[in-house]
């Protein structure tokens, strides 16, 4: 243990610089804040140049074979997340007047700009007809539109009811809902055009003004446009009604508008700087790093409350420039370790490697301590302003308040063993608890139940549509091509095998095309052998139809490129249910490789669930490293190896009781789950960073165990308490947002705050008394005071 009697004047020197520095700050007002301006103009031009991505593939593994897969099968078919849907169910079943409808909103589809846009009027079958006498193989669309009657529809799509290419796609296996489908070209597929294609399609296809009947659009650039709205709108509400809440109840403990609102703006420039310096590094506003903001304003308000209730105290019996250097002078160090330790929190996110995850945890970490730096020297010169009179101290500590702290620091007196054993048990229990959570994430995923997208999408899976796919990815590697006999083979096999799993919608592949030509080749009559049986067969169908449309085929195979994909289309069936499958279609290829070519499966799917999977399998590690750094920190600060592992029992426990309460409360363990641990933490350790220090400099100061606990927890309780209310009610409005990440951080930062200060206040006096008595009873205070 680290001896040294010569620290506590170190540290009145160390004191006694900071109240140097403080005052040189109030006195030198204008000088501050034009610098802070200055800072703030230099970071307003950073700001501009920043663009916002909420691309998915941000959400793929920056790199690695499964990356590379994926772009060179883009390269190929560039379709698969490029296509918007429309599903029309008619008041009756198809005829006439769905035709009517599809080819009103295939008008619109195309006048948005979309290309291939497949629908009954539109789509082409393969039938024989005779020319100069002779059988020729005609290419016509499924439904023809001159002199169309009921009667035609329905014979058309009872002819082709069962049809791979058809069904699941065009229609629903009962046929009560159809399809029309469109794409966005490759160098359109992008955020700006997609939220313009939909917000466009939208308003026109309001202006049909149907009359009766459901229309839904879907498709992925569906759901990737309407994201970011929502998220955007979730910041609207936070910001809108959050700063009304946290003003209002910050007025309400200390009842002075004019120093709630200096407190308040001296937040706003480390977000600004944040933003800046995103700007200058070239990178974008992304999904994760919109929630910077909120974490600002957690660790501002925890930071200001205590720095103005210190003031307010100080203000009493000093000048207003001396309460400011006094108050600030005595927090100083504090508020530097809760924001060091919440920043390496967040920086730690940084360890799994994941560009956007890495890019969060670091400009996170980096608005953390612009907050402490702005707390440090734009705030108390903001406050230096405020005209609060001597020994009017307004301030209101409401009367069951203070029975909490009086309750809280009479355990110190008299530890109490039932305190911690019954923190333990529900220390226990929550553990148990949270060894039954799942890991589950959708791909479409954060979203209330009850949101219209959330909506949309399960009416159209539960119509037999599937909006996501899994791609399997076949290359020629030989001269033997993929319309091979034994390749058409290969794929009918791997189709009969996936069809089998109640996850799989549907599935296309180049068979179902030669299927469709055969038959019509044979004018229906194929009987049980509908493949082709040579490459010379196949390559005589393929050619007349290449013919009459050369991209009849194009969507599942290039045969100049030598590729070719099996679609397998999914319903969005949580991770539990699709990595299982995606895991069995991977051992399949391994074991029964194609005998033309490669195969591997790839798709927008299978990329999400790599990525969720590598950060959750790399957040333990990243939480690992962090706990490691803090308690380093803790330790350092205490300079006890013994104390600062004792401050981490406090912080530990509302971690554990949130893995409990998600379990309770029905929530699974995915990415976003990481936000709130990490918010969670870092209100965890700034409380007990504050109680801890209190502590600490009584404990120096020569006051015997109980002195000092009672103390600590009289000064510091009331604004730890006042804390946590203004951050667990100002995060309660997010359980009002659209988004179930944003639900769930609201609801268990509240959880966490009300258990973090329970710990504080009750577990950390019973806990630190009785180990205290159990090794330091023999010890004189001079002895403890080397230790601490």
């Amino acid at each position: 243990m680290e001896k040294s009697a010569g620290r506590p004047g170190a540290e009145f020197a160390m004191q006694s610089t900071s109240n140097r520095y403080f005052r040189w700050l109030v006195s030198h007002r204008p000088l501050v804040l034009a610098l802070s301006g200055s800072v703030l103009v230099a970071a307003a031009m950073g700001a501009l140049r920043v663009r916002i991505d909420y691309t998915v593939e941000q959400f793929f593994p920056a790199w690695g074979p499964e990356r590379n897969t994926y772009e060179r099968y883009r390269e190929s078919f560039p379709k698969e997340d490029a296509r918007f849907s429309l599903f029309w169910q008619g008041p009756a079943a198809p005829d006439a007047a769905s035709y009517a409808v599809l080819e009103a909103a295939a008008r619109v589809f195309e006048g948005v700009g979309l290309q291939d846009v497949h629908w009954l009027g539109s789509v082409e079958v393969a039938e024989v007809v005779e020319v100069d006498g002779e059988p020729a193989l005609h290419i016509r669309p499924l439904v023809e539109g001159s002199r169309l009657t009921d009667e035609q529809v329905r014979r058309a799509l009872q002819r082709h009811r069962d049809d791979r290419l058809f069904s699941g796609y065009l229609w629903n296996e009962e046929q009560s809902v159809l399809g029309l489908h469109g794409y966005l070209s490759q160098d359109e597929n992008d955020d700006r055009r997609r939220r313009e294609v939909e917000e466009t399609l939208v308003e026109r296809l309001a202006a049909l003004d149907l009359q009766e009947g459901t229309l839904v659009l879907g498709g992925i650039p569906v759901v990737r446009s309407r994201l970011p709205k929502l998220l955007q709108g979730d910041q609207v509400l936070l910001l809108a009604a959050g700063m009304p809440v946290f003003f209002g109840l910050l007025f309400f403990f200390f009842r002075r508008v004019g120093q709630v609102v200096l407190c308040l703006t001296a937040m706003l420039p480390a977000y600004f700087c944040t933003v800046g310096l995103m700007g200058f590094a070239g990178k974008p506003i992304t999904v994760l790093t919109i929630f910077v903001p909120i974490i600002v304003l957690v660790v501002g308000v925890s930071d200001s409350i205590h720095f103005l209730a210190h003031y307010r105290r100080a203000r009493r019996t000093a000048p207003p420039d001396e309460a400011v250097a006094g108050a600030f002078t005595e927090l100083a160090t504090p508020c530097f370790y809760t924001s060091l330790t919440t920043a390496i929190g967040f920086a730690s996110l940084m360890g799994t490697r994941i560009g956007i995850v890495v890019e969060f945890g670091l400009f996170t970490a980096i608005a953390i301590l612009l907050t402490f730096v702005f707390s440090v020297t734009l705030l108390p010169v903001l406050l230096s302003y405020s005209a609060l009179e001597a020994g009017d101290d307004r301030s209101v500590t409401p009367r069951w308040m203070r029975r909490i702290v009086d309750a809280a620091a009479g355990l110190g007196m008299r530890p109490s063993r039932w305190v911690v054993g019954s923190f333990a048990v529900v220390a226990v229990t929550a553990l148990v608890l949270g060894t039954k959570l799942r890991v589950n994430t959708f791909l479409v995923d954060d979203l209330k139940e009850t949101s219209g997208l959330i909506r949309d999408l399960r009416w159209v899976e539960a119509k037999g549509f599937g909006l996501f796919q899994v791609n399997v990815f076949l290359r020629q590697t030989d001269e033997e091509v993929l319309h091979h006999p034994d390749a058409l083979r290969w794929m009918e096999s791997f189709q009969a095998f996936v069809e089998q799993d109640s996850v799989v919608i549907s599935t296309v592949a180049l068979p179902d095309y030669l299927k469709q030509l055969r038959q019509a080749a044979l004018d229906g009559e194929a009987g049980d052998r509908l493949l082709p049986a040579t490459v010379a067969e196949a390559s005589q169908l393929l050619f007349p139809a290449g013919l009459h449309d050369p991209e009849f085929v194009e969507d599942v195979y290039r045969e100049l490129d030598g590729e070719a994909q099996v679609i397998v289309a999914v319903r969005d069936a949580g991770s539990g249910v699709l990595v299982p499958f995606l895991q069995r279609v991977d051992r399949y290829l391994e074991q029964h490789p194609p005998p033309v070519g490669t195969a591997v499966s790839t798709g927008t799917a299978k990329l999400l669930q790599e990525f969720t999977a590598h950060l959750l399998k790399s957040f333990g590690p990243s939480l690992l490293v962090a706990l490691i750094l803090i308690t380093g920190v803790m330790v350092y600060m205490f300079r006890s190896l013994r104390y600062g592992m004792v401050a981490l029992v406090p912080n530990l426990f509302p971690l554990v009781v949130l893995l409990g309460a998600m379990k309770l409360g029905g929530f699974d363990l995915k990415p976003s789950t990481i936000l709130v641990f990490s918010i969670a933490f870092g209100l965890a350790v700034d409380d007990t960073i504050h109680l801890l220090g209190r502590f600490r400099r009584a404990i120096r100061q020569g006051f015997p165990l109980e002195a000092a606990l009672h103390q600590s927890i009289t000064e510091t309780g009331p604004a730890i308490l006042k804390t946590t209310i203004v951050v667990a009610s100002g995060f309660s409005l997010l359980m009002f947002a659209e988004f179930e990440v944003m639900f769930l951080v609201g609801l268990m930062t509240a959880v966490s705050a009300v258990t973090a200060v329970a710990a504080d206040l009750f577990l950390f006096p019973s806990f630190i008394s009785l180990a205290w008595r159990r090794v330091e009873h023999c010890k004189p205070v001079a002895a403890q005071l080397q230790e601490v």
